[in-house]
């Protein structure tokens, strides 16, 4: 029986399936291992994320090497990469080196403990292992492997005897096992304790540590004496960050990656801020362009006494050369500080940004000298583009007001709470400018006399603009996430239920049973299922219970499709309904062109309008959160499309920490502590290819003759194989987090009217030749956009046609799920797009 490598193919045949992992973790040493993981072992197409899955796949369905047409599924690894089973090497050892085939006993030791290392390696990347539990499970490794070695002395002993062997040939073939073996006996003596672990994986040439900085003394007083404390927060380094993960070559491939269409607005690079940076617009020089974001997250059960004392601060910024779809993976999402909450309301954020700031400077103006895979012999120069945070957030590290009840709360305008009542266009506000600024600066002095905090909002100077192309009021980004879905939509949706169930039949009790029979037929956003209402207020107030922003996402999107039925669609409630849809739609776009801006500031006017004019009152007002909706289309033009600024990505981070400081359950310096064990997390993610994810894996699949599908007529022309060839059919596929299913629909692309053509998912398929897997569709015709429903109504034609395409020729990546509406007389199949899509 022999197994294939699908990289060397048939240049290298190895006889087990040990000898086969332990092929393929020497690719990974060299860097040579090429995602998706391909099976190969006779005619299999099955695709894996990880040399794990796929040994366990040959295990289960390869071992006899037997002729199979159908392979079962294997379950993948954990997105976050936590799971030990993610195996990779951490030897301290010159990359370069290639270990040959055959170089025997010396080398399968050598793959031995690799293989051990890889253990220990994810579990401490592991956010729910103690690190307390790791030296206890590397010594019942080793006893279990010496167990196993005195399990072979004797198995073999026993076995010449049953041969007849002479008993002194028997005595010396076990010492000589037992001498041979003795390297194998404890092949983590060298990780055995916690220091001996931090000192091996510390010495890694791509780990960042992170080191402490101190804010300013301060005297505290013990037992009768008093002396200096310094309060610390831990800082990982920019520079040395950047550079380990430029030695990646995948992620040197994602970072020049160049998507840029005329007149379409899709990243930060597009807009007319990276233009004129000094930097950024320059071609000539290789610039990172990094998007800062800060929060206090809670580590500890808030209901419990003194909850907040070990609340942190953390500083993240992700790296916005990477396409958008990169940058939502929690290893693209990187760590720049940790943090006391309370140091910070004592020391502000001087000392922290202090260091940040030092070493950007240095970084725009100097950069730093490598030699980086594709790229060569490069200098790399690094700088803030923007700066992303929650509205609270973003006031504090800017030093502006942090009440946003008053006047001037907003980091772009001196709007005031009595204008934000009447005027919905940006032009009606004053614009903050740098000179506008300087002056309010100098007015602080003067503002304090007169017993006052601030001077128009400002409360002092942010550290930050010193970074030369970046001033605090020329940041151009606000959060989606928290004035949008955690704001607007919480608020209106209560406005609009409560508005519904009185001007109509429905009820609290139909609405909550409407959503839990949508979700229990639905196919996507499964895990995003809305909370029950228990209770309806007063309009004004958000709907109780409060809800996470994807919750409050789903109940808007899915609402018209649950209760449409219903409710009068003149009712002016549901029509408040379907302009709140229409207007987030637009808000969420991935993509925007330059009518879609204009177009989104005349609905946001009248949106603001609408609202006035149904709910306004001496107690309902329109909120600082609905002003700040008024700044949007300058921001999409200035930086791009407001959803590559939604903090929603930075925090899922923190449940990497929360869940850290759960397990850890140590408190003496929990900054220290967490920000360690994310750097360890941060280097199995690079090693493991944690940061790419547009690989495509598919487990389970069946070989068919390509005749025996009914789009066979398509591969013949497109791909030019016979209809007997053997191909690859499979019923799911994922890609990243996103899974697909046979039945979803997904967006092909625009007719010349402007309405998506969609298309059914029939199979996914795998040309024998290729390796790469596609989607077959049927195509449906859209009838026409229902707008009491806010989705589109399709109708299946017949004779049915088909296509086929590669993942990444869709118009959209959003799996959808087709709802069927059931009337008098017909049925009505409905398709509600996630975002506006062009």
């Amino acid at each position: 029986m022999m197994y294939v490598c699908y990289l060397c193919c048939d240049k290298v045949t190895l006889e087990s399936v040990d000898k086969l992992r332990f092929h393929l973790l020497r690719h990974k040493d060299n860097h040579e291992l090429e995602l998706p993981i391909r099976c190969k072992q006779g005619n299999c197409m099955s695709t894996y994320t990880t040399v794990f899955n796929l040994i366990r796949h040959i295990n289960t369905h390869h071992a006899l090497m037997s002729t199979v047409s159908k392979h079962q599924p294997s379950s993948c690894d954990d997105s976050e990469g936590n799971g030990a089973s993610n195996t990779f090497s951490l030897r301290c050892m010159d990359f370069d080196d290639v270990i040959d085939e055959q170089e025997g006993e010396a080398s399968s030791i050598q793959d031995f403990e690799t293989e051990a290392v890889s253990l220990v390696a994810g579990l401490r990347a592991n956010s729910s292992v103690p690190y307390g539990v790791v030296p206890a499970v590397v010594d019942s490794f080793s006893s279990m492997t010496a167990s196993m070695i005195s399990v072979v002395k004797s198995e073999v002993s026993r076995c010449l005897r049953d041969k007849q062997i002479d008993c002194s040939v028997v005595s010396q073939v076990t010492e000589d096992i037992q001498t041979r073996l003795v390297e194998c006996a404890k092949p983590l003596t060298m990780l055995s304790t916690r220091k001996k672990q931090d000192n091996f994986f510390d010495k890694h040439p791509l780990t960042v540590a992170p080191v402490p900085l101190y804010f300013a003394p301060r005297l505290e007083s013990h037992g009768g004496s008093s002396s200096y404390v310094y309060d610390s927060f831990q800082y990982v380094s920019v520079k040395k960050t950047v550079n380990s993960l430029l030695q990646n070559k995948s992620y040197v491939e994602a970072v020049l990656q160049d998507k840029c269409s005329p007149d379409i607005l899709q990243d930060w690079c597009d807009g007319a801020k990276c233009r004129e940076h000094p930097l950024f617009g320059d071609s000539g020089k290789f610039s990172i362009k990094l998007q800062l974001f800060y929060d206090d997250m809670g580590v500890t059960n808030p209901l419990r006494s003194h909850g907040s004392i070990h609340n942190v601060g953390v500083f993240y910024y992700t790296v916005k050369n990477l396409p958008p779809e990169f940058n939502s993976c929690f290893a693209n999402v990187h760590l720049l500080a940790l943090c006391y909450s309370h140091d910070l309301s004592v020391h502000g954020f001087q000392c922290v940004l202090d260091a940040f700031v030092s070493e950007i400077k240095e970084l725009s103006s100097n950069g730093f000298t490598g030699e980086f895979p594709i790229l060569g012999d490069t200098t790399v120069y690094v700088s803030l583009c923007q700066v992303t945070c929650d509205n609270l957030a973003l006031n504090k590290m800017f030093g502006f007001i942090e009440s946003f009840s008053g006047s001037f709360f907003c980091t772009a305008c001196y709007a005031t709470s009595e204008q934000i009542q009447v005027d919905y266009y940006e032009e009606c506000f004053q614009r903050r400018t740098v000179d506008t600024y300087n002056k309010d600066i100098a007015g602080l002095e003067t503002a304090r006399r007169q017993g006052k905090n601030h001077c128009r909002g400002v409360k002092s100077v942010c550290k930050l603009n010193e970074i030369d192309g970046f001033h605090v009021v020329d940041n151009w980004s606000l959060d989606i996430m928290h004035i949008v879905l955690e704001g607007v939509v919480a608020v209106e949706l209560g406005c609009i239920l409560h508005g519904l169930c009185e001007d109509t039949g429905l009820t609290l009790e139909k609405v909550n049973k409407s959503i839990h029979l949508l979700w229990g037929k639905i196919t996507v956003d499964k895990t995003h299922k809305p909370a029950e209402i228990t209770r309806l207020q007063e309009p004004g107030y958000s709907i109780v219970p409060s809800m996470k922003a994807v919750q409050y996402w789903a109940l808007l999107k899915y609402l018209p499709l649950a209760v449409g039925s219903d409710v009068p669609s003149d009712n002016k409630h549901w029509q408040f309904l379907l302009h709140l849809s229409m207007l987030t739609d637009l808000i969420f776009s991935p993509r925007f062109t330059h009518g879609m801006v204009l177009f989104m500031k005349e609905v946001i006017a009248e949106h603001l309008s609408l609202f006035v004019d149904l709910y306004s009152s001496e107690q309902i007002r329109l909120r600082p959160k609905h002003h700040l909706m008024v700044h949007f289309p300058s921001i999409v033009l200035k930086s791009g499309p407001l959803i590559g600024m939604s903090c929603m990505r930075y925090e899922l981070k923190n449940s990497f920490f929360k869940r850290s400081a759960h397990i850890v359950c140590n408190f003496t310096n929990i900054c220290r502590t967490l920000a360690y064990r994310h750097q360890q997390h941060a280097l199995h993610c690079l090693l493991s290819g944690s940061h790419i994810r547009n690989v495509v894996s598919v487990a389970a699949h069946t070989l068919v003759m390509a005749n025996s599908v009914p789009f066979c007529d398509v591969l013949v022309c497109r791909f030019g194989i016979a209809p007997t060839d053997i191909i690859g059919v499979a019923d799911k596929m994922s890609v990243a987090s996103v899974q697909y299913s046979k039945g979803h629909f997904l967006i092909l692309c625009r007719d010349d009217l402007g309405d998506p053509l969609f298309g059914r998912i029939i199979n996914f398929v795998c040309l024998s030749d290729s390796g790469k897997w596609l989607v077959a569709v049927e195509h449906v015709e859209t009838a026409a956009f229902v707008a009491e429903f806010h989705a589109f109504n399709i109708a299946f034609v017949e004779p049915a046609t088909f296509s086929v395409h590669c993942i990444t020729e869709f118009a959209d990546h959003h799996p959808l799920y087709c709802h069927k509406i059931f009337g008098n007389k017909s049925t009505r199949h409905m398709l509600r797009l996630p975002y506006h899509i062009f």
